[in-house]
């Protein structure tokens, strides 16, 4: 199991994707992320979605299917959540980068 530490240079308004937080990263994380993978539970707050991130990651799925690039659901509503909490996420998955095209303030850093 990786151990546990804080990610370097981490910021209070990030929220950290099951991609990072299953290399044993702590910090704040989605319900989603901790579903993915559950050791996280230990060592991450967890974040929870609220009704207007549904209503946010349905607009956002039409947008992205209107220029055929959707993206898987659960991504989506990540998405929604660091939206509407004006908050960047963190991930080693690509294909929050289609979110950013129809979406300009989400912020998403991809770690390569």
């Amino acid at each position: 199991m990786a151990q546990e530490s804080e990610r370097e240079g981490s910021a209070k308004g990030e929220v950290l994707d099951a991609s990072i937080i299953i290399e044993g990263y702590s910090g704040l994380t989605t319900i989603f992320g901790v579903i993915e993978h559950p050791p996280a539970l230990g060592y991450c707050k967890v974040l929870w979605p609220e009704k207007e991130d549904f209503y946010l990651a349905l607009d956002l799925i039409s947008r992205l299917r209107l220029i055929g690039r959707p993206v898987g659901a659960v991504d989506v509503i990540v998405a929604s959540m660091c939206i509407n909490r004006d908050m960047k996420l963190v991930t080693k998955d690509n294909d929050f980068e289609q979110v950013k095209k129809v979406e300009k303030s989400f912020e998403v850093d991809i770690i390569r």
